[in-house]
């Protein structure tokens, strides 16, 4: 019998096991979610936009938040609260970690070019809101709200990405005469969410966003008026994993919005509350199971090593 020679056999197992661990898998995830919601106006039937001086009484805040992580490392900015009539509105700065750092300039709302390859490995928020929804003073009515939230992973092992950022109006008024009030906005939303195929990876990306109003009445507790539009919803939420890769993207473009309350009573006290929120998330884990290629391999270097080991006696 022809025996192997012992060469052959040590480059056989070497290259065995080098080839095995080369093979072992790559999952990318990355979801990113934005949302623009521009010229949102409080109007009278007629089409009109509300002024302060239509209300009795007029009190409440814009809120906004932002808040950014990566694996056990969070970034978040101190919320800002403005009241409604006070001029200003909250611009919280972006929050961010990971590399590159950061991944866009402050205030900066336009979608990353979609996967693969993904844009680095960070979880990042940003969020800026200007005007008002009605017409304070010589400041015509008009509200710009934009929110983005995203989490890139380009890194092997476990690592997990998640960000979301939110913006919120929360007021009280009584109207100094009883009549239905008309909403009109547009709104512009964009999610994205791509996971790779790499095997042994447990990897998942989720991205989504909300647009709620709300109107109750305060001496009585009830909800008189309550908006969800399903396109700035449940429509905008999408999701994809290691057994379902590849890249789901929602991206209607700028769509129109307008609706009409119930009628509201002079002299009622009303709250009325808006959110605005996106969430971004992306993980993924190292699962200890070799791909099959990767098993053949390191058998063949396993053999070669046997063999070896054989002759050696």
């Amino acid at each position: 019998m022809k025996l192997v020679p012992t060469s052959l056999l040590k480059n056989a197992a070497i290259a065995g096991l080098c080839l095995a661990a080369m093979s072992a898998a790559r999952a990318d995830a990355f979801a990113q979610a934005v949302l623009v919601i521009d010229n949102f106006r409080l109007l009278h039937s007629s089409g009109t936009a509300f002024k302060s001086t239509d209300f009795t009484m007029l009190d409440g805040t814009n809120s906004a938040h932002a808040t950014a992580s990566l694996n056990d490392v969070v970034s978040a900015a101190k919320p800002q609260n403005r009241g409604i009539l006070s001029g200003t509105t909250p611009d919280v700065a972006h929050q961010f970690v990971g590399f590159p750092n950061a991944p866009r300039a402050e205030n900066n709302f336009t979608a990353f070019s979609g996967p693969p390859p993904v844009p680095g490995t960070f979880g990042y928020a940003d969020q800026n809101m200007t005007g008002s929804a009605m017409t304070i003073g010589t400041k015509l009515a008009g509200v710009r709200a934009e929110t983005r939230a995203d989490a890139s992973l380009a890194t092997d092992g476990e690592a997990a990405g998640d960000s979301d950022v939110g913006t919120s109006t929360s007021f009280n008024f009584t109207l100094g005469v009883g009549e239905t009030m008309t909403i009109a906005f547009d709104g512009t939303p964009f999610t994205q969410a791509y996971a790779s195929s790499g095997a042994g990876m447990d990897t998942n990306a989720i991205a989504r966003l909300s647009w709620t109003m709300n109107i109750m009445d305060m001496s009585t507790g009830q909800l008189v008026f309550a908006y969800q539009p399903g396109e700035l919803n449940s429509k905008g939420n999408v999701s994809r994993t290691d057994s379902f890769p590849g890249m789901s993207t929602y991206n209607p473009g700028t769509m129109s919005f307008s609706a009409v309350t119930p009628w509201l009573n002079k002299f009622d006290t009303y709250q009325l509350t808006i959110n605005q929120t996106t969430l971004a998330n992306a993980l993924q884990n190292t699962v200890a199971v070799p791909e099959p290629g990767s098993l053949a391999i390191f058998g063949l270097g396993l053999l070669g090593m046997s063999l070896l080991a054989r002759r050696r006696k």
